[in-house]
Parts: C-alpha cells; sequence; structure tokens
C-alpha cells in the first residue's frame, strides 16, 4: 500500500525559501556551491532524504557536474546510466524538455505503477529508494541545469502539492544558476587549463582502462570539489555511456577552475569500448554559452557576435539583411541584458574575459575573429 501523501507545502514557506534563493545569488556562490545551498533549503519546502543539482550542458543536457547528496549510489550508476542514455524511460530530461514541463515525480508518472519504470526497478528499488521528483532549471528556452529530489522506500511519494511547489521554486534557482555561470565565467579568466588534448579508454564494461598523460590532467581537472563521490568524474561517465549506447557523444562542462571544456566520447568497436577526448571548449562554444546566459535572443546573438569581429552597424545590416536602425535596436538590447553601455564595453565582456587566456596561450586569431585551433 501506497502511504499517504504530506501535507501541500505552505505558500508561506514557498515564498520565505524564494527569498532565501535570491539573497544566496546575490553571494556570488560558484554553481556547485549554489547547490550545496540549495539542498538546504529545498527540504524546507519539499521533505526529500536526498537533494541533488545537476549542471546540464544546455546544448545536449548532459550532466556535467553539481552536487550530489546522498543520490545514487556509485555501485548502481553503470545501470542508471544505460537507462539514461540507452532505453526510454519515465521523466528523462529531454521528454521534460519537449512536453514543456518543470517537475515531475516518478510515482505520478507512472499512475503510482513505478515498477513501470526500468529506473526504478533496476537501480532505485535494489539501492533501498523510493520515490524521485525530477526539476529543469532553464530560463526561456535554455536549459542550465536540473534538481533531483529523491526518498526512501519507505517515505510517501512526492504529491502533486509537493511537485507543484518545487516547479515554482525551480525559476528563482536558474536565476541564480545562470548567473553563477555569468560570474564565474569572468572570475575563471586566468586559470589555466592542460594545453594537450587527454585521451581515456574505457573497457566495455565501463572501467578505465588507460589514459594518456594528458588525460590523468584533466581528470584532476572535472573532479569538482564536494562532488566526489565517483572514483571518476560523473560526467566523464554519463558521455561514455551515452557513447556505448548510441555512438557518439559530447558535452560541454566546468573544469575545477571554471574554464569550459569539450567532453567528446565515441564509441570503438561493437564490443562497447569507449575513446573519450577532453580538452579546452573553442572559442565559438564558449561565447556561445556566455550569450545564452545573459538571455539574448539567437539575433540578439547574431548581432553581439559581429561586433566582436569589429562589424560597424552599415556592416552588420548588409551581413544580417535587416535596417542599420533595426541592428541599433537589437545592440540597445544586448547593452541592456548583458550591463554594457557601448560597445567597447561589449567588447571588453565578451572578448578579454573569455579569448584572453588563448591569446595568451599562444593561439592565433582566424581572418572571421576566432581563434584557430591549439596546435599540440
Amino acid at each position: 500500500m501506497t502511504p499517504a501523501n504530506p501535507a501541500r507545502p505552505s505558500d508561506r514557506g514557498l515564498r520565505r525559501a524564494q527569498a532565501a534563493i535570491a539573497r544566496l545569488s546575490r553571494e556570488s556562490p560558484d554553481p556547485t556551491a549554489l547547490f550545496a545551498r540549495v539542498a538546504d533549503i529545498v527540504p524546507e519546502v519539499v521533505p526529500a532524504d536526498g537533494v541533488c543539482g545537476l549542471t546540464l550542458d544546455p546544448a545536449t543536457l548532459l550532466h556535467t557536474g553539481g552536487f550530489h547528496h546522498r543520490g545514487v549510489p556509485h555501485s548502481h550508476l553503470p545501470r542508471l546510466l544505460q537507462i539514461e542514455y540507452g532505453e526510454e524511460d519515465v521523466n528523462q530530461f529531454p521528454g521534460l524538455v519537449r512536453t514543456g514541463g518543470t517537475a515531475a515525480g516518478l510515482w505520478q508518472a507512472t499512475g503510482h505503477r513505478p515498477h513501470s519504470s526500468s529506473r526504478y526497478r533496476d537501480v532505485y528499488r535494489p539501492a533501498g529508494m523510493g520515490d524521485e521528483m525530477r526539476v529543469l532549471l532553464r530560463t526561456g528556452h535554455t536549459v542550465w541545469g536540473a534538481l533531483v529530489l529523491h526518498r526512501g522506500g519507505d517515505r510517501a511519494p512526492f504529491g502533486g502539492g509537493e511537485i507543484s511547489a518545487l516547479a515554482k521554486l525551480a525559476p528563482a534557482v536558474a536565476q541564480a544558476l545562470r548567473a553563477a555561470y555569468l560570474r564565474h565565467d569572468v572570475a575563471a579568466a586566468d586559470c589555466e587549463l592542460p594545453t594537450a588534448p587527454g585521451l581515456l579508454l574505457f573497457h566495455p564494461n565501463g572501467e578505465l582502462d588507460r589514459a594518456t598523460p594528458a588525460g590523468h590532467l584533466w581528470l584532476e581537472q572535472l573532479d569538482a570539489a564536494g562532488a566526489q563521490s565517483a572514483p571518476l568524474p560523473q560526467p566523464v561517465l554519463h558521455a561514455a555511456g551515452r557513447a556505448r549506447a548510441t555512438g557518439d557523444a559530447s558535452l560541454r562542462m566546468r573544469s575545477r577552475n571554471g574554464p569550459w571544456v569539450s567532453v567528446t566520447a565515441t564509441r570503438m568497436g561493437a564490443e562497447g569500448a569507449v575513446a573519450v577526448m577532453v580538452q579546452p571548449s573553442s572559442p565559438q562554444h564558449v561565447i556561445g554559452i556566455l550569450m545564452e546566459a545573459y538571455g539574448l535572443t539567437p539575433r540578439e546573438q547574431q548581432v553581439a557576435q559581429l561586433v566582436t569581429y569589429g562589424m560597424s552597424d552599415t556592416d552588420i545590416s548588409r551581413r544580417l539583411g535587416i535596417s542599420p536602425h533595426t541592428v541599433r535596436d537589437h545592440l540597445k538590447k544586448v547593452f541592456d541584458k548583458t550591463g554594457a553601455n557601448s560597445r567597447g564595453r561589449l567588447l571588453q565582456l565578451l572578448y578579454f574575459s573569455h579569448y584572453q587566456p588563448d591569446v595568451d596561450n599562444g593561439r592565433t586569431m582566424g581572418r572571421r575573429g576566432w581563434f584557430h585551433s591549439a596546435q599540440v
């Protein structure tokens, strides 16, 4: 028999949590520290035995890091990865995005028949876990991360009122996470990363076989403090798991010190061995993520990118086929959203804070404004 659902969360408690997260956002934590604090706030709105905060690559929805408190045990992680990236199941992140949902519980999605979920049958129940709630953190159409709440197998499942309360709390957390990305981008400008790509080779059973010297250095960079529940960084395992199921996978994630990193995984043959390449993200990726974080529309992103190329309003209007007046309207919105009040300030923000490390590392610029690939 399923236990009765707890009482509906109070509106007053929800407002207190929203205010606490707004205050937390102003304290400028990095994403992992933000999630650690949010994990203390969420149970005040909805009781949970475990709260995890995940950062997700907006382009792929692959898990790229975060804070894990009493989540899935590492012994059950390989099967969870198989389900997430190789099988259809309820409440997977792409499905939530497609349906436009924000929060959903496993019990709710299965009509209180959790055994119809392979995630419950093969992972949660064997681990002594019960219901799971997933909450997307997005601004507009961009997903920055997610909260995952767990309850023990002897606890009541999440009720409709609790799921609704977390959906209402999600925008505050999403805004705080987006702000953390923006501040962390600038703070990480002077951090150094390994100069050579790192290669990691995984057995078909998911274990690491061997790694190049640069690969070991990258593993150190991707092992975020406070999220060391697994012997290997979970985002790397997630990319390898998806590649094993689908043939290839890629994601962008933060290094331990802040700069963005690209992780590319490829299945090698039918047996399921996987090769993973880790290297600094290209400037195209970094600038795209940055401008997404500021909430720029696709057209505003185009205008901002062309400003980084040094183009005038007339040049941009010819390139995009719009009037100079429309270009100026878009540029004004870019200034408003980024806090820059001139082209010079915009260039300082988009260029020097994010390109300068590559200049210092000896990369040369291409004729259209992007860096050539690093030579190794």
